[in-house]
């Protein structure tokens, strides 16, 4: 029960964060409203700052309608950011409901101001598109998706500006020692330097100013923050993992412009493997790391719709023979150890969750599974989450077939369960799974079939490319 609702959460979870952020605004808009409109009528020296420009013949009201005009200019390069459009429109509509409430309030604006005056939101405009980025939106150079970061970041600087100045404007009592005139501004030097603090209503207003900046900075997030690196038993297929992964997210840009698709910066060494593809269509397109041998694997690939993110997949691809001294390395047991191992205890150190690779080739054959040092691993890396992925399920596939008659592409979730049940049949992998709670096997496989000589060589389609099963499910646990 429990982890099919893992799986509902993790099908539906855009959509729910989708739901409760679009409540979230619509709640705290007009708290915030209520709060900046709080500390206009307050404030001291922002008003004052705001009233310079009377000095040029203009009215306050042109600061307020450049500041707004900056920030629709920086929400507009967020509207235009495929990965930013959602959140850009969750910001619009608590945009919209704060200028709303603060024009029914009067507060903000004088009660009649010059129709002119709007013009001045065209310059905020225009230095919000400069400034977040905009120019490169223009150059015809510009190849693939663009990212606004900058102006993304600006709206949450902006946010963040108006909050502490509201407080600061509400809470602190500080004597005024800037007047402007009609004609000039006088400088004041006030005898009584003291500050004081009112901390009427302190907790209500920081709080609504904390979810509002927590909220904004829900929407600037462009990276995944999971680090993985992925372990497993020599010859279990490590570099193959890292293949099929890369091949499944190329997939995932097929139906774009190639304009539109994402760059996916795949390491030299992953693109070295990946063309052995094009160079034998009867065989494996890798053989196993050798015992001296690294590999740097990585790239990366864009997880969602609703709110996109970049995930950054990458591993020191090494011998699995390594894999039994990583302990000690963790430990600090093993003085100077060889860059292989220092490579390799670094990167499950710097990782959030590491990919145990179980090879279910090895579980037929009845050849052991190899998962001893997994146990010392955990224990010795501390916190870390955990992916369970069984690697060469061709053959469960294959066994699933022959057995219920049942085509696992069709019946994905049936053959998750048809694994793993199969693999608990090992005291060592159904104990990996109970310290791993709230984990289950992530099965995937190249289909493959049979050789004139009996060995398993991958099926390739009419394009001759491999066909990978189990991937795509296995991208999106990762992002």
């Amino acid at each position: 029960m429990k982890l099919q609702i893992l799986r509902a959460y993790q099908q539906y979870k855009e959509q729910l964060a989708l739901v409760v952020y679009l409540l979230a605004v619509i709640i705290l808009a007009p708290q915030f409203a209520q709060l900046v409109g709080l500390a206009w009528e307050n404030s001291q020296l922002t008003l004052a700052l705001a009233n310079l420009v009377i000095l040029v013949g203009l009215g306050s009201e042109v600061v307020v309608f450049s500041f707004i005009g900056l920030l629709i200019g920086l929400l507009g390069l967020m509207t235009i950011d495929p990965k930013k459009r959602w959140p850009a429109l969750l910001l619009w509509v608590g945009f919209g409901i704060v200028v709303y409430f603060l024009l029914s309030a009067g507060q903000l604006l004088p009660q009649s101001f010059a129709t002119d005056t709007l013009v001045w939101i065209v310059p905020g405009i225009i230095v919000g598109f400069v400034f977040g980025g905009g120019l490169q939106a223009l150059r015809l150079s510009s190849i693939g998706p663009t990212e606004f970061r900058r102006g993304t970041w600006g709206v949450y600087a902006l946010v963040s500006l108006v909050v502490i100045i509201s407080l600061i404007e509400i809470h602190v009592e500080y004597p005024q020692f800037l007047q402007v005139g009609s004609e000039n501004f006088t400088i004041i030097l006030p005898q009584d330097l003291g500050v004081g603090f009112n901390a009427d209503g302190i907790a209500v207003n920081a709080g609504i100013g904390l979810l509002s900046i927590v909220t904004v900075r829900k929407f600037m997030q462009y990276d995944a923050q999971e680090e993985f690196f992925i372990l497993g038993p020599p010859s279990s297929g490590k570099s193959l993992l890292l293949i099929g992964a890369y091949l499944e997210a190329l997939k995932r840009g097929d139906d774009k412009n190639v304009r539109q698709r994402e760059s996916l910066d795949p390491s030299q060494d992953l693109m070295e493997l990946i063309e052995n593809l094009d160079r034998d269509a009867s065989d494996w397109i890798v053989e196993a790391t050798g015992r001296s041998e690294l590999r740097d694997l990585r790239f990366k690939y864009v997880r969602g719709s609703l709110f996109p993110k970049n995930v950054n997949i990458s591993s020191v691809d090494y011998a699995g023979e390594h894999l039994s001294r990583i302990p000690a390395s963790l430990k600090g047991e093993i003085e100077n150890p060889d860059e292989e191992l220092s490579l390799i205890t670094e990167g499950i150190e710097a990782a959030d969750t590491l990919i145990l690779l179980v090879d279910v080739e090895r579980f037929v054959n009845k050849e052991g599974l190899g998962l001893a040092e997994y146990f010392s691993i955990l224990e010795a890396a501390g916190n870390k989450g955990v992916v369970i992925v069984a690697t060469k399920s061709d053959i469960f596939a294959d066994a699933m077939w022959e057995e219920q008659e049942i085509d696992p592409q069709q019946s994905f979730g049936e053959f998750r369960q048809y694994v793993e049940d199969q693999l608990c049949q090992s005291e060592q992998f159904s104990s990996l799974l109970r310290q791993s709670p709230g984990s289950e096997v992530h099965p995937v496989y190249y289909e493959t079939e049979f050789n004139d000589e009996g060995e398993r060589v991958p099926v390739r389609d009419e394009n001759g490319s491999v066909v990978t099963v189990g991937f795509d499910r296995l991208l999106n646990r990762l992002g």
